[in-house]
C-alpha cells in the first residue's frame, strides 16, 4: 500500500525545481523589488502602480487608471534615474504601462435593511423580569425595554405616514 501520510513533506521554502520552483523564485523576486519600486514613488502613486516585470531595459507597469499613465511619463526620467543608481545591474531606459484590467461588474445593489419585528408584549416582559435581576442589570433591562417602546413608535408613526401618503395619491 501507498500510504502518502508516511512520506517525507517538503516545504516550498526550500528551493522547489522545475517550472513551479520559477514561478515562486520570480514572484519572491517580484515581491521584493514591489517594495524597492514603492520606495521610489511618493505615497500618493505607491498605491495606483504595480512593477510587473524588469528586463530589456524596460521596466512593466500596471496602473489603477489611465491618470497613473500619464503621471507616469511625466515622471519618467527622475523614476528611471532613482532606478538605475538603486539596481547597476538591470538599468532600465524606458517605462511601459498599462491599465491594470480591472472587473467592470457592478457591485451587488446594497440590500435595504428590513425593520425589526419586534412583540408587543416584549418590553412588558422585561419590566415584569426586572424586580427578579440585581440593580444594575434591571437598569439594563429597563434602558432595553425603553429603546423597544420608541423602535415601536417610530414603527407605527412611519407606517401610518405611508398610509397617509398613499390615501392622498389615490
Amino acid at each position: 500500500m501507498d500510504d502518502k501520510r508516511r512520506r517525507t513533506w517538503r516545504p516550498m521554502a526550500q528551493n522547489p525545481s522545475g517550472p513551479i520552483g520559477e514561478v515562486c523564485r520570480r514572484g519572491t523576486l517580484l515581491r521584493e523589488r514591489q517594495m524597492d519600486w514603492n520606495a521610489l514613488l511618493p505615497l500618493e502613486a505607491q498605491d495606483h502602480t504595480w512593477l510587473v516585470d524588469w528586463s530589456g531595459g524596460v521596466l512593466s507597469v500596471l496602473c489603477q487608471s489611465p491618470v497613473w499613465i500619464s503621471w507616469l511619463r511625466r515622471n519618467e526620467k527622475n523614476i528611471l534615474k532613482q532606478w538605475n543608481s538603486r539596481f547597476p545591474k538591470t538599468p532600465a531606459q524606458q517605462i511601459t504601462a498599462s491599465v491594470r484590467p480591472w472587473s467592470y461588474r457592478l457591485p451587488p445593489p446594497a440590500k435595504i435593511p428590513k425593520a425589526p419585528y419586534i412583540s408587543a408584549a416584549a418590553p412588558e416582559a422585561l419590566r415584569a423580569v426586572t424586580d427578579q435581576m440585581p440593580q444594575a442589570i434591571a437598569i439594563a433591562l429597563k434602558r432595553l425595554a425603553a429603546t423597544l417602546d420608541s423602535l415601536q413608535a417610530e414603527a407605527v408613526a412611519s407606517a401610518s405616514a405611508k398610509e397617509k401618503g398613499a390615501r392622498l395619491s389615490e
